[in-house]
């Protein structure tokens, strides 16, 4: 016996000190293994569902199990009512059932359209119509097992995200947060190292280009994992004190670097020889922030402030400069509206991404709810 708690005990060592994969893979492993043995015991007819599920919902947090179950579950719910009530009323033809198919996938299809939470609905018409129920059940009886079948295996999945290893969403929003900041820092750095004339390129950060696409599905990935975590706190399954606004935020500070790129792609030599130092030392500050701001969230700390507010005065104290030397007088109309805008989108960026920081430092002060 001792043995056995030996290895036990390291086996648990290594699992927590492994990679999220493994824990997944452990969880995953877990929840069918349960969801197996609860059909067998109650001789579920179509019980390897339950099994299907589990495996369909499990996802890297408690949250997003948790809404993949609760999606799951009203999408077979709509489908299995749709699909028994044509199974009872179609004629039983294979003309009636390709009929009574067609009618069922456009309704629950419709359904889906309006509602993305059910969209396994036309699925499971279909394999209600389709998937042979047998002399001794009906589709009504077979619509609650399958209802019951994908509760079963959604709640499973559930708790063996709860009970084991558990994954709270709040750990994967301050990553996702994190890794946003570091990629949006990058591209600022990129913009500091062309305004410098430094011999590497910048990279490519045109508002279609490969890194704002990625910054795009990095942040709507915040806002979903955000939403996760709030599917948690709402059930009781989690807490966390992150800021509503955060993801809002993190928009506002991505837009404002796409400004920044607009405005400086134009820029007058003669004016860049007037600001540009002063645009580049800003860009740099600001990039220094953004990495503080991700390592305080993830640290559960204050963000440090550093001297980016000296930066912002030194580029103010240069705009004051290019308005005095009247060399913006020789420009066109668009030249100078590209020079404002820099201006603009650049004070736009220092508040956003102090507000950003000020959302950072009320979540560590903030009650757990």
């Amino acid at each position: 016996m001792t043995a056995w708690r030996v290895i036990a005990r390291q086996a648990l060592t290594t699992l927590r000190s492994s990679g999220s994969e493994a824990r997944q893979a452990l969880r995953v492993m877990v929840g069918t293994a349960l969801a197996f043995a609860v059909y067998r015991a109650f001789d579920m007819p179509q019980g390897y569902w339950a099994v299907f599920t589990v495996v369909i919902v499990m996802q890297g947090s408690i949250g997003g199990t948790l809404s993949a179950s609760i999606d799951r579950a009203k999408g077979t719910a709509l489908g299995a009512a749709v699909g028994a009530a044509a199974a009872l009323l179609h004629p039983h033809t294979p003309v009636g059932l390709g009929a009574a198919m067609t009618v069922a996938v456009g309704i629950t299809a419709y359904a889906a359209s309006l509602y993305p939470s059910l969209k396994v609905a036309p699925v499971t018409a279909v394999i209600m119509l389709i998937t042979p129920q047998g002399v001794a059940i009906s589709p009504l009886e077979s619509a609650a097992f399958r209802v019951l079948e994908i509760v079963i295996g959604g709640v499973v999945g559930v708790l063996a995200m709860v009970l084991i290893f558990p994954a709270r969403s709040t750990a994967l929003v301050v990553a996702k947060v994190q890794a946003i900041l570091d990629l949006m820092a990058e591209v600022m750095e990129g913009y500091a190292a062309s305004m410098a004339g430094a011999a590497q390129a910048a990279p490519d950060t045109t508002p279609g280009g490969d890194v704002q696409l990625r910054i795009r599905t990095g942040l709507a990935a915040v806002e979903a994992a955000m939403a996760d975590a709030d599917r948690e706190r709402s059930t009781r399954l989690g807490a966390h004190r992150l800021s509503d606004a955060l993801p809002r935020t993190l928009w506002r500070v991505r837009n404002d670097g796409v400004s920044v790129s607009r405005a400086l792609a134009p820029l007058p030599e003669v004016v860049a020889a007037v600001i540009g130092p002063a645009v580049t030392a800003l860009m740099r500050a600001e990039a220094a922030f953004m990495r503080r701001c991700g390592e305080a969230l993830a640290a559960g700390g204050r963000v440090d402030r550093g001297e980016r507010d000296l930066a912002l005065a030194a580029f103010e104290t240069a705009m004051a400069d290019l308005r005095r030397s009247g060399v913006t007088h020789d420009l066109d109309f668009d030249a100078v509206g590209h020079v404002f805008g820099l201006a603009f989108a650049l004070e736009s960026l220092h508040r956003n991404l102090t507000d950003l920081a000020d959302r950072i430092d009320e979540a560590m002060t903030a009650p757990t709810l």
